[in-house]
């Protein structure tokens, strides 16, 4: 008895084998992820609680019957295109993030929208423990800053706030990334969906525990900071939890948070629970096979399914290994010195990149008539990999143990001009050891195609890749800025005019 009530259909148990072995380096990065990381450590307690709800329907899915999906296969394909650009660009937060909803499309293709009824909440979850929100955090820091501003400003404790730096007389905070409150937002969230699946029918009461959670939260996170500041004022910055605030955050996050949300979720369950809405969505799906209700071509409809999805590493495999050209003759050179410049002198003493694996790395630097100096900066990669790519988080614009950013921002630039631009990221950088500032105009290369969007680049990257392209530069200007109280506006007018007067060919 006990072995038939844990049975799962063959079909189930291939499924889940299925998407376990196609997309291995996504579970294997998700587990990297997870493992190494601080702000993503909850990622193994989302996959238990997803593992767990999948558990609590396994019945449910046991029973289902074939009903493929027109709306489904849509969804399926969509997710399919997205996910092999995404592979072949290897933006590793639209991969992990794609993985769930393509999980979820499949079954719906097959199965139809009970499916998505019994395993929708359980295997998107993951949500919650994808990379995506990292590119959030530099909102949610502006927003705490100016929270505890505010905060600061009721309690009269004087404070001087610039960018995302608090400096109070005994001393200076600075918000950083840990401190945006992003990993507190991802606990919330998950626990609302996770409880609501669990107690709560329909959607409404899970959207109204959402959107609490999302509140107190980054209440925690607010009232977390606020605490470390006061305390740092109080103490003269001697307390140790200025330093290590580790355990302070979650103890604010348990009793801000978690507590009330608790609570609120209780208040939230319908009077009569039994049996729970759960239990009343794996009967249905059980009573509807017992029934024999329209049941369609099963085993076809997988097939199909599983073909589209499997075409992602089948065109990625023929495309970026088989038929790319290696360009091993490819190298872009330093524009030639017109009218109006000397150079390029093979130095570069102005400032210096890093960026990991580049095949050609050079650099050169062009003085004008008035003796305003440019350097030109190139970063190419023939053929891009794993670890060896254009847009990869280890290549740094600059290095922070000397430079410290003053802004940066994009711009457009004049047309046309001898460098296909039309947009550039415009940085200035403050030398920590002398004061020097300087100014940056930075773009990337692909093709024929120019753009200061990392974004923009890496969809354009995988689009490219699938043809057998993978080649790719990063390009900048730099000049030191003598007038850097009145914007370095020198510098930007000789950066308009090399980029007009020098020609660079690709």
């Amino acid at each position: 008895m006990l072995s038939a009530r844990l049975s799962l259909k063959p079909s189930v148990w291939i499924y889940l084998t299925f998407f376990l072995l196609l997309f291995l380096p996504e579970w294997l990065e998700f587990f990297h992820l997870w493992y190494s990381g601080i702000i993503y450590s909850h990622g193994f307690l989302v996959l238990a609680a997803g593992g767990y709800l999948l558990f609590q329907v396994r019945n449910g899915l046991g029973s289902l019957v074939s009903r493929p999906s027109v709306l489904g296969f849509a969804a399926l394909v969509f997710f399919c295109a997205v996910m092999l650009v995404a592979k072949a660009a290897d933006i590793k937060t639209i991969r992990l993030l794609c993985l769930p909803f393509l999980i979820v499309s499949w079954g719906w293709s097959i199965w139809g929208w009970r499916f998505v009824r019994l395993a929708g909440i359980p295997i998107c979850l993951l949500v919650f423990a994808s990379p995506v929100w990292d590119d959030m955090s530099p909102i949610f820091q502006v927003i705490t800053v100016a929270v505890n501003g505010f905060l600061l400003d009721i309690v009269d404790i004087p404070a001087e706030i610039r960018e995302l730096y608090i400096t109070i007389p005994a001393g200076t905070f600075q918000v950083a990334g840990g401190c945006s409150g992003v990993r507190y937002l991802m606990v919330g969230l998950f626990l609302a969906p996770f409880y609501g699946f669990l107690y709560f029918p329909g959607y409404r009461r899970t959207l109204i525990l959402l959107a609490t959670a999302a509140f107190l939260s980054m209440l925690a996170n607010w009232i977390r900071v606020f605490g470390i500041i006061v305390i740092g004022h109080i103490t003269d910055m001697q307390s140790s939890i200025i330093e290590d605030h580790e355990a302070f955050g979650w103890l604010t996050f348990v009793v801000i948070c978690l507590i009330p949300l608790f609570l609120i979720a209780r208040r939230l369950e319908p009077a009569e629970s039994n049996p729970t809405p759960l239990k009343k969505l794996v009967d249905e799906s059980q009573q509807m096979q017992s029934d024999g209700l329209n049941a369609r071509g099963g085993m076809t409809t997988i097939a199909l399914a599983s073909l589209i999805v499997a075409l992602i590493p089948g065109i990625l495999y023929s495309q970026t290994i088989l038929f790319e050209a290696e360009k091993q003759d490819w190298e872009p050179a330093l524009p030639a010195a017109t009218t109006g410049w000397r150079g390029p002198l093979r130095f570069a003493e102005i400032w210096a990149p890093s960026f990991v694996n580049a095949d050609i790395s050079k650099a050169g630097t062009y003085v004008s008539d008035e003796l305003q100096r440019v350097q030109f900066q190139i970063e190419a990669f023939r053929r891009q990999s794993q670890g060896k790519e254009l847009v990869y988080y280890k290549n740094r614009l600059f290095d922070d143990a000397k430079w410290q950013l003053v802004d940066q921002t994009a711009i457009e630039v004049p047309e046309p001009n001898g460098f296909g631009l039309n947009e550039v990221t415009e940085t200035r950088l403050v030398n920590m050891k002398n004061g020097q500032t300087i100014l940056l105009w930075s773009w990337y290369r692909l093709g024929d195609f120019s753009s200061s969007s990392r974004v923009r680049i890496k969809l354009y990257g995988g689009i490219r890749a699938l043809a057998g392209q993978s080649n790719g530069s990063f390009f900048a200007l730099a000049s030191e800025c003598s007038e850097a109280a009145s914007g370095c506006e020198k510098s930007r007018i000789a950066f308009q005019r090399f980029i007009k007067e020098l020609e660079f060919s690709f």
